[in-house]
């Protein structure tokens, strides 16, 4: 007579809601606030030095500044270890979370199972007893497993708290942090005395800082944020951090400042960080159209001072890091720092709509890294000459190679430039050998000067082009044999949508446009929802080519000018950002 032993019920897994991400928030402002004191140390050590006191008082006071100085690096590092820690925590409660849900979901199906045996084993006929005692026994070795995994499960949750515990006891007084980190070198200075040096290539810095430990990496960000924010090669999550600490830092020092008693340069540092604080706020703010999710920033480019208080600065949708899809949008005339935070409506849009259009890892980068023509009575007059787009092609692809450089992977990179930054785009690709899949360009006033063909911008796929044919900037570009470029060396070279320039050219055209009157609003709309051209700017993003609308490109017969066949053409209203909406209308 065959035994039925029925299998007991699994054990209850703790309930667990974690939230890691608070948890690293916390930690990154630890670590912010161990910069402070490395300040107040590095202050210490120069005050000491340079502080003009002489004889006993000035022994006195170099005396008291380096032991204050030394004391501030203590805390720094152990402030700085205690950040650490946190951090480390909250990617431990993050995996500890995971592993929660995963045994809860066990837990529950284990335990139907065995209920579900509790009842069959009150009648079971003699036929099926053998195989229905195999049963239990099997679901009884799976019940030890998944209890054992509990308790593992908990003696890891136990591990990590007492880590975490560990390090605060560790940095409970300034007693205790000054006998365990006082005379300690700090990580940071060893690491950023090996960063390349100037004129370095975004290669040789990423290969510096995968050099790096972890510690470090961390070390640099919090004691040194200023010297890796902008470096092209560093991956776009450490800039972004440091970044973010410059921002944060000049925010908060500034607001101490009454505006009456601030200077020029503190009032255009501060007017340029809240624009940027107001773009990244942008971002959390909007939404992906079909999972509903906030879009987490990246602040890769800051430096609020650069181009005489232009400013310089980028914001990226996405995380620059991971997407598969990677597109930089440059913009045109009048644009500088104080103008970020209406231009990251563009990244989010071409995000959105890569998006609506099917595409899953998407990063979309908005760049103001170069100094574009911004002003009536400065250097507007620049717009009608190359300088300024030669200098920013110079920067744009310093920017391209540091973002081919901090990817080990395969990744589809797009380059978008927009009226003055698309001839500023031009340049990047065709003047340095930069590594681009497809080139956009949107409302060009031309190519660049002496660019013949879209083969020399040297894109891996396609040149594509989108001129609306009420767009009187994008009609500033050369036509035919004969342009501003060639007869008196201004200009800004060849139109790209005309079909000798070889480009493929797509729809572009605006339900809003008038009857065959140029506006610039028709310049402006390139990035908007429900266009023709968001439409295809975001199925050349995700690399969907046969599903762009093409266009015939514009021509220049000897015997009459410039003739544009979309002029003609009923615009349409495609839906890029999923609220349904689409419109059309006649001209």
């Amino acid at each position: 007579m065959t035994t039925v032993t029925l299998p007991p019920r699994p054990v209850a897994p703790p309930e667990f809601k974690a939230d890691p991400a608070g948890v690293n928030a916390f930690g990154t402002a630890l670590r912010d606030s161990s910069a402070s004191f490395d300040d107040l140390g590095t202050y210490g050590g120069s005050s000491a030095s340079d502080s003009g006191l002489k004889g006993e008082s000035g022994s006195a006071y170099a005396a008291d500044a380096r032991s204050l100085g030394h004391r501030n690096d203590a805390l720094s590092l152990g402030l700085r270890a205690v950040a650490t820690a946190v951090m480390a925590h909250a990617d431990e409660l993050e995996s500890l979370q995971r592993a929660a849900n995963d045994l809860r979901y066990w837990y529950e199906e284990l335990l139907a199972i065995v209920v579900d045996l509790e009842r069959r084993g009150r009648e079971i006929p003699a036929d099926e007893v053998d195989a229905f005692a195999q049963q239990c026994a099997s679901v009884t070795e799976q019940v030890k497993a998944h209890d054992r995994d509990v308790e593992a499960w908990q003696r890891d949750l136990e591990r990590a708290e007492q880590e975490v515990i560990r390090a605060f006891a560790k940095a409970a007084t300034a007693e205790k942090v000054e006998a365990a980190y006082e005379g300690v070198t700090d990580p940071a200075d060893a690491a950023i005395a090996d960063k390349p040096g100037s004129g370095a290539s975004p290669e040789e810095v990423n290969d510096w800082w995968n050099g790096l430990s972890d510690e470090e990496r961390q070390a640099v960000i919090a004691a040194y944020p200023e010297e890796i924010g902008n470096l092209d090669g560093v991956p776009a999550w450490a800039r972004s951090e440091a970044n973010n600490r410059q921002l944060n830092r000049d925010l908060d020092r500034i607001e101490q400042i009454p505006a009456d008693n601030r200077t020029d340069d503190e009032h255009t540092r501060y007017e340029n960080a809240v624009q940027a604080s107001m773009a990244l706020d942008r971002v959390r703010n909007a939404t992906d159209p079909r999972t509903g999710e906030h879009y987490v920033p990246q602040l890769y480019l800051y430096d609020p001072l650069a181009f005489d208080g232009d400013g310089a600065v980028a914001v990226s949708v996405g995380d620059l890091d991971t997407a598969e899809n990677v597109s930089v949008t440059v913009p045109g005339f009048g644009t500088d720092a104080a103008d970020i935070d209406g231009n990251t409506q563009k990244a989010i849009n071409v995000q959105q709509a890569a998006s609506e259009a099917g595409g899953t890892s998407t990063a979309s980068l908005i760049w103001i890294g170069y100094d574009a023509p911004d002003n009536l009575t400065g250097d507007a007059a620049a717009v009608t000459n190359e300088y300024l787009a030669k200098k920013g092609g110079e920067r744009l692809a310093d920017t391209l190679d540091g973002l081919n450089a901090m990817r080990s992977d395969d990744f589809h990179l797009t380059a978008i430039g927009h009226s003055y930054g698309s001839t500023t785009t031009a340049h990047a690709l065709t003047d340095h050998d930069v590594d681009v899949d497809d080139a956009v360009l949107l409302g060009s006033p031309g190519a660049g000067g002496g660019v013949e063909h879209a083969d020399e911008l040297g894109v891996n796929n396609d040149v594509w082009v989108g001129a609306n044919s009420r767009d009187p900037v994008a009609a500033l570009a050369d036509n035919g044999w004969v342009g501003g470029w060639l007869a008196a060396g201004g200009g800004l070279g060849n139109d790209p949508a005309e079909d000798d320039f070889g480009a493929n050219r797509f729809q572009a055209e605006d339900v809003d446009r008038g009857d065959y009157v140029r506006t610039f609003p028709q310049h402006t709309s390139y990035f908007d929802h429900d266009t023709e051209s968001l439409y295809n700017i975001a199925r050349v993003v995700n690399g969907d080519y046969d599903d762009v609308e093409r266009a015939d490109h514009t021509y220049d017969p000897w015997n009459k000018g410039p003739q544009d066949p979309e002029a003609d053409r009923t615009p349409t209203s495609p839906d890029t950002d999923g609220d349904g909406d689409v419109d059309t209308k006649d001209d």
